[in-house]
């Protein structure tokens, strides 16, 4: 972690990461409505694809400013009142309703963003130095690593005052649980990131690792409950350990799945190229993926329309809209047509110096 912050250029590995994540947020979406069928591929997608995401997002967020946060907070409220019509419209709101503490389904990684963006505003103030950089990371990482041994209690203690605050209220929990992730991203300078892409230049050495590691990884998740919910990060430990578990289960299960989450991420950096590609496109036009495509999930979801399919004919299914609302979404014609609604701060600030 250097003592000056590198402006982040462009990076074509970065944009093919996006765009690989991307893609893989979509399946991921799409596979979780009959996540029984495929439950240890989509924990093993889980385990690295929001946490390397979200790492990305903390590198790229070097240059920050107070309107970006104000961009999160319109985007939130704009995105969550259209998807409250959204499910509306699927039938699982059967009568309309506006609700904004919980964000819906995806919009979580919204709201984190406005709360980490926040903490950058803090953070840079304090014009840390290099020491200062990596305490203050460790100081995060042992937040977010102890963040869901707490969980229980902060609800219990927030609902005296409130009666409907949960672990998912503003993504309160998601926040503290990917904080490590986003403030990695963040201090990490281009000098280092470089040397992470170099680290590992034996490609078929890399994608040994990658599927000793999947594996490994699918033989695990068969033998241990509730591996899932720590990936999600939006839980307490009530999801993961017994009742009479103490801190004893809980720091090996949490240690681990950070420890695999961090070296799936660096073996995926490492395996993605730097050339530019389809990939390339939709990375740089994921924000608006992101946003619209849980509308194909939510109507896929409500018809039922798969439910007496054979496993392997829904997950090929699934990879052709995958591809599909991808490649749609993720064309520069939607981005142009989009750009407002996904931009609405610079939208605003338009209209308003015309």
């Amino acid at each position: 972690m250097g003592d000056k912050m590198t402006a982040v250029s462009k990076d074509v590995k970065i944009s093919n990461l996006k765009g690989i994540l991307i893609f893989l947020v979509v399946f991921g979406h799409l596979i979780e409505i009959y996540k029984d069928d495929y439950f240890e591929l989509f924990v093993f997608i889980y385990a690295f694809h929001m946490p390397l995401f979200i790492f990305i997002s903390g590198y790229l967020a070097k240059r920050m400013r107070i309107s970006k946060v104000v961009n999160f907070i319109l985007l939130y409220l704009i995105f969550q009142t259209f998807f409250n019509w959204v499910l509306h419209l699927t039938g699982d709101y059967p009568n309309l309703q506006f609700t904004y503490g919980e964000p819906h389904f995806h919009l979580w990684y919204i709201v984190s963003m406005g709360f980490w963006y926040g903490i950058i505003l803090i953070i840079t103030k304090l014009n840390l130095n290099t020491a200062g950089k990596w305490i203050t990371f460790i100081i995060i990482f042992i937040i977010g690593f102890m963040s869901r041994w707490y969980t229980d209690d902060v609800v219990d203690f927030v609902q005296k005052y409130y009666g409907n605050f949960s672990s998912y209220t503003l993504s309160y929990q998601r926040t503290l649980s990917f904080l490590p992730f986003f403030f990695l991203g963040y201090f990490m300078n281009k000098q280092w990131l470089s040397s992470i892409y170099h680290s590992l230049n034996h490609r078929i050495t890399t994608i040994m690792l990658l599927i000793i590691t999947m594996l490994f990884t699918f033989l695990y998740v068969q033998n241990a409950d509730g591996f899932e919910s720590i990936f999600r990060g939006s839980h307490g430990i009530n999801k993961f350990l017994d009742d009479n578990d103490g801190f004893s289960m809980y720091f090996p299960k949490i240690i681990f799945s950070y420890a695999l989450s961090f070296w799936l991420c660096y073996l995926i950096i490492n395996l993605i190229p730097n050339k530019a590609s389809i990939f390339t496109k939709w990375g740089d036009n994921s924000l608006t993926i992101f946003l619209f495509h849980p509308i194909i999930v939510f109507v896929i979801r409500s018809t039922e329309y798969m439910t007496e399919w054979e496993p392997d004919t829904k997950l090929i299914a699934f990879l052709l809209v995958t591809i599909i609302v991808t490649f749609i979404l993720g064309s520069n014609f939607f981005e142009r047509a989009t750009r407002y609604m996904c931009n609405p701060y610079y939208f605003i600030k338009k209209v308003m110096n015309k």
